[in-house]
């Protein structure tokens, strides 16, 4: 997708990116998810959440994660879609916010990252917020805050140690 076709079709009201919010609430989940299981698990917690994760881009992205192991083609599968698909608005918002998380999940982005930056960057500025706070919350809900640095790549793990001690980095501890 050129720039121009992206910023034709990407223009949405306050109202549509409220809408995507859902999706991205989904996607944390997802990501989540993912991050401390297998893939087949992740397929299975799908089948499972049928009537949960109704939308089938979503579905068909997660399947492109789980099954398809190059990103350049995972890209050209999910942007033939929304191509194909011919949206705009919130539709097209929405199926765009899905790929590049799958994405950025494939290659093994820092969920930080993914959720603090780059999700953020597709509702804009004025709206980057309400994303955050959705991040935000999730991790909350899951008790579970990042550290100030990476010092922690990779998945996190059930169990493992959440938390960095400030002045011994090595110093690892579970929450309370």
């Amino acid at each position: 997708m050129d720039t121009e076709f992206f910023a034709q079709r990407l223009q949405c009201s306050r109202s549509d990116k409220q809408d995507c919010l859902l999706t991205v609430r989904q996607l944390l989940e997802i990501a989540f998810f993912y991050r401390e299981h297998t893939p087949v698990e992740l397929d299975r917690f799908m089948q499972d959440r049928r009537t949960i994760y109704t939308d089938h881009f979503l579905r068909r992205a997660v399947s492109c994660l789980v099954d398809v192991g190059n990103n350049d083609l995972i890209r050209q599968v999910l942007t033939n879609y929304i191509l194909v698909g011919n949206y705009t608005g919130h539709k097209f918002l929405k199926n765009v916010v899905i790929m590049e998380t799958i994405l950025a999940l494939h290659k093994n982005m820092n969920l930080d990252h993914i959720f603090s930056f780059l999700v953020p960057s597709l509702f804009g500025l004025e709206f980057e917020e309400y994303v955050l706070e959705l991040y935000q919350e999730h991790l909350q809900s899951r008790r579970f805050q990042p550290p100030d640095e990476d010092i922690l790549p990779g998945p996190v793990v059930e169990g493992a140690p959440l938390f960095v001690n400030e002045e011994d980095p090595l110093d690892f501890h579970e929450l309370p």
